[in-house]
């Protein structure tokens, strides 16, 4: 049986564990099992490492901070600097990053057209993944945090200018379960219809974020997609790794 599981906190949200094991019970697979690892110090993941696991996802606030614990990254992850997905030698117990939230939010923008300019809000380790989609795309955007650096901006400075940009995505947990009564701090009067707000948070399933956005006319979406999808990449790495060992 090889071991797969997410590390990151807090994990109270997370759909991970009941997706794999309602895929492995649908498809059949019994040779991989799938566990959550609430990790409070990323310093820890030693014990973690000590259940054999062959496999982890990893989800805030760890996708950038792993990048030092590990042997070596893939060049897509090495790029975006930013790793989501890890695979463990069982042998070697070299550890290899990956990033497959960059295939995830590719999906997710299958459904957003004609759009140009973007505001990230958040500056953490999925933002930088979603910067390196959308310069794929030809799509400018800024990035909104609360400590700017380099070319950021703060929320603070967000008031009417927010019209200049077709797309809005928020990056941050804010709005996630259990605190469903929270959302990025935004001049929501100036939302509207010319927006389209995407939530990374897919639990629940529409955030205030969302909803609010929603209110002031603008067309939403939610994370699940991209968590599918990047999901099923983690699982192909994980499965072609071991194939070849």
């Amino acid at each position: 049986m090889y071991k797969l599981g997410l590390i990151g906190s807090p994990l109270t949200h997370s759909f991970s564990k009941k997706y794999f094991d309602k895929k492995f019970e649908k498809e059949k697979i019994t040779s991989f099992s799938y566990d959550l690892f609430p990790l409070e110090d990323l310093n820890k993941i030693n014990k973690v490492l000590k259940e054999e696991v062959i496999g982890l996802n990893i989800t805030q606030p760890y996708k950038k901070k792993i990048i030092n614990l590990l042997d070596e990254l893939d060049p897509l992850a090495e790029e975006v600097q930013s790793v989501n997905t890890i695979f463990i030698n069982p042998k070697t117990k070299k550890k290899i990053g990956y990033n497959t939230d960059v295939i995830g939010f590719k999906k997710l923008l299958t459904d957003v057209k004609n759009k140009k300019t973007a505001l990230i809000l958040g500056s953490g380790g999925v933002s930088s993944t979603i910067a390196y989609v959308l310069r794929q795309y030809n799509i400018t955007h800024t990035i909104v945090s609360r400590n700017p650096k380099n070319d950021m901006i703060s929320y603070n400075n967000l008031d009417q200018n927010i019209q200049g940009f077709d797309l809005i995505i928020n990056t941050t947990p804010l709005g996630q379960h259990p605190n469903i009564n929270t959302q990025p701090d935004l001049p929501y009067e100036f939302i509207s219809q010319n927006h389209q707000c995407i939530d990374l948070i897919y639990n629940p399933d529409q955030s205030m974020f969302l909803q609010t956005s929603k209110s002031q006319g603008a067309k939403t979406k939610n994370g699940k997609k991209m968590f599918i999808t990047q999901a099923e990449a983690s699982f192909d790495i994980w499965r072609k790794m071991i194939s070849e060992i």
